[in-house]
């Protein structure tokens, strides 16, 4: 009994956090700054001020909270804010995708290659001055640095074990390795989205329009985490190590846990995107009115960056 009352209480412990940080979002405390509003952020010229820096700063240090952000915000302006000093390490927007609700933020690879989804067929990669375009969708790195796709609901990728008579392509990263692309061995069909759990464990979304399912695949086998009837279901996320899947299901943002029951866990409403630290110990929760940081699993103080968010990445 010993192992489900363990998960029973970190399934506890996580919601707990994640009411913590809805509560951070609803609270209207003197102490807490007023956030920026999108017409100050499209009239800045950078990045926006963060009011209130100074207390912010020595909350999320007493939190541990290390890294950095990368911000989105409501006008589809992109930058990078350093954890926990709030310091904005870029003056100029960076290149970034569209901040629309269904909108996959870019991936890439410890291996210097980067992929993003271009228009509704096409994924580019690049890497320095090198990119390459080809048609597919869902683009999605293994931990490992081997880049997946999906194209024709089969899941593919570009690997170097290549046959003999395969058409290459070099890859230009910190090595440059010539790839052909193949589809992954027990994949199912039907596949729409994927997001990588482990070197070999993915999550997909599958399925025709108004019936598709959100499934785990471990080891070859499928597991069925949620059925979407009559709903629209997309923009799969999962957390560094694979333990949480975010997806949109009609618009709005829904978090389930991977390896324990209860699988769906609680998110606000207002919740535009979220995203973890590289130990899964904190995430980052945004809304158009602010980016809060907390602890994942456990209940503990949620900090409250008051910056309008569209999207948020930790690295």
């Amino acid at each position: 009994m010993r192992p489900l009352v363990t998960w029973l209480l970190v399934g506890a412990l996580l919601v707990l956090g994640l009411l913590a940080a809805r509560d951070a979002f609803q609270s209207e405390g003197s102490a807490a700054p007023s956030p920026i509003t999108e017409h100050a952020v499209q009239a800045a010229a950078g990045p926006p001020e963060i009011p209130g820096r100074t207390a912010l700063v020595s909350q999320l240090k007493k939190i541990g909270a290390h890294g950095v952000l990368y911000v989105t915000d409501v006008s589809c302006q992109r930058f990078v804010l350093r954890l926990p000093t709030l310091e904005w390490t870029t003056n100029r927007e960076l290149p970034g995708s569209d901040c629309g609700l269904w909108t996959r933020q870019p991936s890439d690879a410890d291996t210097g290659i980067a992929a993003r989804q271009v228009n509704a067929d096409t994924i580019e990669v690049t890497s320095g001055g090198w990119s390459f375009g080809f048609e597919g969708t869902s683009p999605a790195f293994k931990p490992d640095g081997t880049l997946t796709f999906v194209r024709d609901g089969r899941l593919r990728e570009w690997t170097g074990r290549c046959p003999e008579t395969a058409h290459r392509v070099v890859f230009r990263g910190l090595h440059d390795v010539a790839r052909c692309d193949r589809p992954v061995t027990g994949a199912p069909d039907g596949i729409r989205e994927v997001a990588w759990l482990g070197f070999r464990d993915y999550a997909v979304i599958s399925g025709p329009d108004g019936a598709t399912s959100l499934e785990v695949v471990r080891g070859g086998r499928r597991e069925r985490l949620f059925n979407s009837v009559g709903a629209r279901m997309g923009a799969i996320e999962a957390s560094p190590s694979g333990r949480y899947v975010v997806v949109r299901i009609d618009g709005a943002l829904t978090l389930f846990r991977t390896d324990t029951s209860p699988r769906v866990r609680p998110l606000p409403a207002t919740a535009r995107s979220i995203t973890w630290s590289h130990d899964e110990r904190l995430a980052a929760l945004a809304t158009d009115s602010a980016v809060t940081v907390f602890p994942s699993d456990a209940a503990g103080r949620a900090v409250r960056i008051p910056i309008s968010a569209a999207a948020v990445q930790w690295r």
